[in-house]
C-alpha cells in the first residue's frame, strides 16, 4: 500500500508519532534525490516550531562540584559491592563539560551538513553553478560555498533574506526575485554583502577581504551594524578591507578583478609579496622571497595560465627573475648574472 507523503505525515515522523510502517515508507522515500528538497524543507519548517532544548553546562558542572565537596558524613549510605569494580571511574567537571561540549558541536556540525549544501573547489580550480533560485555562481581556486538545501528557492516562516556563506573568492551573478528578497554572502570575518539583484565578485581570504561591482548596487555591512557604517557600492567601485582598514576606488573596468574565471590573471602594478599571497591562495603553494627589494617589485599585464608552473614561467619572464619550484615551495629570486 502507497502511503502519501504529506507535510502533516512528516510532522508526525519528527515528532515521533509516525507508526512502524510510516517510519519505514518515509525513510525510502528520502533517499530519492528527488525528495531531499521537500524533506529538508519541512524539516526546516518543524525546527523552527520545535527549538531544541539547550544544556545548561556550567549549572550542571555547579551541581556536580556541590555533590562532590559534600562532607563524608553527608553522604547517602550506599551498599558497597562485594567484589571491587575492575575500573573505577570518576568523571571530573572539565571531563564532562568536554564531553558536553563536544556532543553539542557533534549536534550542530550534523544540522549544519544536514541543511547546508557545500560547493568547493580544489588548488588550481575553477567551477560554476546555478543556484536553485537562478542566480550563477563561479567558484575561484580553493574556494568554498555553502548554499542552503532550499532556502533560496523556498520561503521558510520567518525567512526575509537569501543568505549564503563564502570562504576565498567568487564572482556571483544574482537574479532578483519577485518579492524582492535581498541576497546575502556572508563571510568568515563578519561582513556581509547584501544585494537584490546584480553581478560582483567577493573575495575573503586570510585578513584580506574584497567587493568589486560589476552590475547593480550592493551594500557592505557589519553582521551586527555596530562597528561600522554601511558602505553602498555603485558599478565600478572596489572595496578593500584589511586588518579593519578599508580602502575604496572606482575602476573603469571591473571585469578585471573576476577574469580568474576565464583562467586570466590581471595585474595593474601588483606587488610581487602580493602576486606569492595569490599563489597560496589558489594553487596552495608556499612562496618565499628572500630579497626585500625583490618583493617590493611590481607586475603588470595579462597573462593566461591554466595551472600553476604556467603562471610562475609569465611571471618570472615579466619581472626576469628566477621561479625555483619543488613541490609545493617556490623560491623567487633575483636572476644570475651569466
Amino acid at each position: 500500500m502507497n502511503i502519501p507523503i504529506t507535510k502533516t505525515l512528516l510532522f508526525d515522523y519528527f515528532n515521533g508519532n509516525a507508526s512502524a510502517l510510516q517510519k519505514q515508507t518515509i525513510d525510502e522515500w528520502a533517499k530519492q534525490p528527488e525528495n531531499e528538497e521537500f524533506f529538508y524543507k519541512t524539516l526546516a519548517e518543524w525546527e523552527l516550531t520545535h527549538p531544541q532544548y539547550m544544556v545548561d553546562v556550567s549549572s550542571a558542572i555547579a551541581r556536580y562540584h556541590d555533590y562532590l565537596a559534600q562532607k563524608e558524613g553527608e553522604q547517602p549510605v550506599v551498599a558497597m559491592p562485594t567484589e571491587p569494580t575492575p575500573f573505577p571511574v570518576r568523571f571530573s567537571g572539565w571531563y564532562i563539560a568536554a564531553s558536553v561540549s563536544i556532543l553539542l558541536l557533534m549536534g550542530w556540525w550534523f544540522r549544519s551538513e544536514l541543511v547546508n549544501q557545500t560547493y568547493a573547489t580544489e588548488p588550481g580550480q575553477i567551477r560554476s553553478w546555478v543556484l536553485d533560485d537562478g542566480s550563477r555562481v563561479t567558484l575561484n581556486a580553493n574556494s568554498v560555498l555553502k548554499v542552503p538545501r532550499f532556502g533560496l528557492k523556498w520561503v521558510l516562516p520567518g525567512q526575509k533574506n537569501r543568505e549564503v556563506f563564502l570562504t576565498g573568492e567568487a564572482q556571483f551573478s544574482v537574479t532578483h526575485t519577485q518579492d524582492n528578497r535581498r541576497f546575502i554572502v556572508k563571510t568568515p570575518n563578519g561582513l556581509d554583502v547584501v544585494v537584490l539583484g546584480t553581478e560582483f565578485t567577493v573575495s575573503s581570504r586570510q585578513n584580506r577581504m574584497q567587493v568589486v561591482l560589476n552590475q547593480g548596487k550592493v551594500v557592505l555591512q557589519r553582521e551586527t551594524n555596530q562597528t561600522m557604517a554601511p558602505i553602498v557600492l555603485t558599478p565600478g567601485d572596489v572595496v578593500t578591507l584589511v586588518d579593519e582598514k578599508i580602502q575604496r576606488k572606482h575602476v573603469a573596468d571591473p571585469e578585471r578583478f573576476s577574469a580568474w574565471k576565464d583562467e586570466l590573471f590581471v595585474f595593474d602594478s601588483m606587488p610581487l609579496s602580493q602576486v606569492a599571497q595569490l599563489l597560496r591562495d589558489n594553487y596552495g603553494l608556499h612562496v618565499s622571497i628572500p630579497d626585500p627589494a625583490l618583493a617590493h617589485e611590481t607586475v603588470s599585464g595579462s597573462f593566461k595560465a591554466t595551472n600553476a608552473d604556467e603562471l610562475l614561467i609569465s611571471i618570472s619572464k615579466a619581472l626576469d627573475i628566477q621561479a625555483v619550484r619543488r613541490g609545493k615551495k617556490v623560491i623567487f629570486s633575483a636572476r644570475a648574472n651569466d
